[in-house]
């Protein structure tokens, strides 16, 4: 007579690891969800900003954001998180060069950000 008794324990200990697989996978998918809603909350900000200063609608200001992203060939997200820091005035050297390189695609003079910190900290020529 053979005993079942190893096989079930086999089994008990393979449907644990698949458990603890899919535990994973679902915090995985967790986060990912909770990265895009953060995002979309940022991008939702930047087209805020960019509907203000140039006093379009938010669809005309997402299409704006698209366009640069698309000409620069930045993503909307870096472009976002660029817009944001530098209206707080704290932009970074690389969101300062992203921010110059959108503005050579506006029409002369035009700048996504005005306000007093933010404007003393971007360079005025424009990166080509």
């Amino acid at each position: 007579m053979i005993s079942q008794q190893p096989s079930t324990e086999v089994g008990l200990v393979l449907d644990i690891l698949e458990g603890s697989s899919r535990v994973a996978q679902l915090e995985a998918e967790i986060a990912q969800l909770k990265d895009a809603l953060a995002r979309r909350q940022q991008i939702g900000v930047a087209t805020g900003l960019l509907a203000q200063r140039f006093g379009v609608t938010p669809e005309r200001a997402w299409s704006l954001l698209v366009r640069l992203s698309q000409n620069c060939h930045v993503k909307v997200r870096d472009i976002a998180q660029a817009l944001i820091n530098a209206h707080c005035g704290r932009p970074d050297p690389a969101e300062v060069e992203i921010i110059c390189a959108m503005e050579s695609h506006l029409p002369d003079g035009v700048r996504l950000i005005d306000t007093p910190a933010a404007s003393s900290r971007l360079p005025n020529e424009r990166l080509r």
